[in-house]
């Protein structure tokens, strides 16, 4: 027997929603409508733990349909892969067993109940493991960060060694995993809407590791410091800066200099158009969710050598053109790329809803690449 309320009865009914996994995206929009369980082999930030009682009782409301929608946060590794098992045992210690079984009951908690069921993944790696497919089953859409151009890439290592042949791409369940995939903004913790603007008095600001974490980063911070050296204000500090300190330095640049990481959606891009600081990015090269647009929100520039000399030189001799773009991209940033945003857009493309539980136009919806405007 179907116990899911129809459709009339929870019109105009906010959602309830359980979000399980390491960082809470729904649980930080919507507090109040989402209960977060805590799943994974990381260190512990004080958030309940998916537990073997939580699991229990979560399951039990699941059934019974006190939830809306089930948001699942996909895991880096198995729950019986040897790095989460060691990882758990220098985080968790004591807690081994209750951290060890959350991440096995993240596993099947989209087994036993009707409840719709999202996948979201804001991890920097552009593949879903084998130890996900699941999700890409179990979800209506399977939501992802760092999205290749070809989306076919993004099962490599779920089925395929190499990037899936044609063969593979024509299985209808790999043509039911595909229809599934969606974009997603990673965001960021955004300065307040209304904070007063700051002086530029630097060109460029770049904060952030360069040396192991990313090729692009290494490539283009010589190219900083040359330019640097040619008179270029550009400020790249020496150590960590508290958070007033960082959005004030970010503020103060005309051009923030927001290269790949390990993933090429990166905090920085949304944190530099919120400071009222133009986005200065390599080309994507991800499918994107309600994109910062180069000459819009942003600049792009190629990542061969002299790439970004040339853009920055270009950027700084038209600085009432940047005003225009960074006064954009703030207002893009703040309508499109907070958690509430983000996740109304994901209600929306799951559930045809909003938060508070009013129908959205079914063509927002309907479409594997429509982006609903909420």
């Amino acid at each position: 027997m179907d116990i899911t309320p129809s459709a009339q009865e929870t019109k105009g009914k906010a959602l309830r929603i359980l979000e399980v996994g390491r960082h809470p995206l729904f649980a930080a929009a919507a507090r109040e409508q989402v209960d977060f369980l805590r799943a994974s082999h990381a260190p512990a930030d004080g958030a309940r733990s998916l537990g073997p009682i939580a699991y229990v009782k979560a399951l039990k409301r699941l059934r019974r349909a006190e939830y809306d929608l089930l948001v699942l946060h996909p895991l880096e590794h198995p729950y019986w892969h040897a790095r989460s098992v060691l990882q758990i045992i220098l985080s968790h210690r004591a807690r081994f067993f209750p951290a060890l079984f959350s991440t096995f009951a993240s596993r099947i908690l989209h087994l036993g109940h009707t409840v719709p069921i999202v996948a979201v993944d804001l991890r920097d790696s552009f593949s879903i493991g084998a130890h996900n497919s699941h999700l890409l089953d179990a979800a209506r859409l399977y939501f992802k960060r760092e999205l290749p151009v070809d989306r076919w890439h993004t099962f490599l290592r779920s089925s395929h060694r190499n990037p899936p042949g044609r063969t593979w791409r024509s299985q209808p369940r790999s043509q039911r995993w595909f229809a599934k995939l969606r974009p997603i903004s990673l965001g960021a913790t955004l300065p307040p809407a209304d904070m007063p603007s700051v002086p530029k008095t630097t060109d460029v600001f770049f904060a952030g590791s360069s040396a192991t974490n990313s090729a692009v980063r290494a490539d283009g911070i010589e190219e900083l410091r040359a330019l640097k050296a040619e008179g270029y204000r550009v400020d790249i500090p020496d150590g960590r800066l508290t958070e007033t300190e960082f959005h004030r330095r970010l503020a103060a640049a005309w051009l923030a200099w927001s290269p790949a990481g390990f993933g090429w959606d990166c905090l920085r891009h949304y944190e530099a158009a919120a400071s009222g600081t133009v986005p200065l990015i390599n080309y994507p090269t991800i499918h994107r969710d309600l994109p910062l647009v180069d000459g819009e929100h942003c600049l792009f520039y190629a990542p061969e050598l002299g790439g970004l000399t040339a853009a920055i030189r270009a950027a700084l001799a038209d600085k009432p053109h940047l005003l225009h773009i960074a006064k954009n991209a703030r207002a893009h940033v703040y309508a499109h790329h907070t958690s509430e945003a983000r996740v109304e857009r994901i209600v929306a493309a799951v559930l045809g809803r909003r938060l508070d539980g009013s129908f959205v136009s079914e063509a927002l919806v309907s479409s594997p690449r429509a982006q609903p405007t909420l």
